[in-house]
């Protein structure tokens, strides 16, 4: 496994180890590639070719960016913020 700040990897090896029926993604041949973006609970399939390239290509589309969820989260408190006045 290796982590940073905005990414954690692991591998786990599916022949020794059971997968409970209630996972929430099935391995179907392998080597099978998983990726979980940030704050979903889906598992997307990586279907590309096993160049790094293609690799990172395919985790930079599904990554949900740590600054859009920060902004988001910004965007809301602002939201919050707004007081509203009545005309007179």
């Amino acid at each position: 496994m290796s982590n940073n700040e905005l990414t954690t990897s692991a591998q786990m090896d599916a022949t020794l180890n059971d997968i409970p029926p209630s996972a929430p993604f099935k391995v179907q041949g392998f080597p099978t590639l998983k990726f979980k973006p940030a704050g979903s609970l889906e598992f997307i399939d990586y279907n590309g070719d096993r160049s790094l390239e293609s690799l990172i290509e395919f985790v930079e589309i599904n990554k949900r960016s740590a600054d859009v969820e920060d902004e988001e989260e910004v965007e809301e408190e602002e939201d919050d913020d707004v007081i509203e006045h009545d005309e007179l």
